[in-house]
């Protein structure tokens, strides 16, 4: 009874693990993020959060009081100046974010 009691246990961690890789897309070996692209002089919370991985409710809440502050980002670098934003966060994140219309799209970070 013991055996099949840790077995069972066992499995469900296993499981609850995969399951955990699958919904913040990360790939088996590589790390590999999935999520779509957003303009962030655009996007609202919801599409952020929806959209972007790793970006937390709060995170997108910071980005978009930040824009209606201090107005649309001209450079994608501009994110690190939001709370909660770091260079590693950035690089990580960057192939989903764009600035349609503004010019300077690449981030050099």
């Amino acid at each position: 009874m013991k055996s099949t009691i840790k077995k069972l246990t066992l499995n469900i961690g296993l499981l609850l693990s995969v399951c955990l890789f699958a919904s913040v897309g990360m790939g088996e070996e590589e790390g590999i993020l999935v999520g779509k692209t957003v303009n962030i002089n655009t996007a609202g919370v919801e599409e952020f959060v929806e959209s972007v991985p790793l970006v937390t409710e709060e995170l997108a809440e910071a980005i978009v009081e930040y824009r209606e502050e201090t107005g649309d980002f001209q450079v994608i670098e501009e994110l690190l100046q939001v709370d909660g934003f770091d260079r590693t966060l950035l690089r990580r994140i960057k192939d989903f974010l764009i600035l349609e219309g503004i010019g300077g799209d690449e981030c050099t970070c």
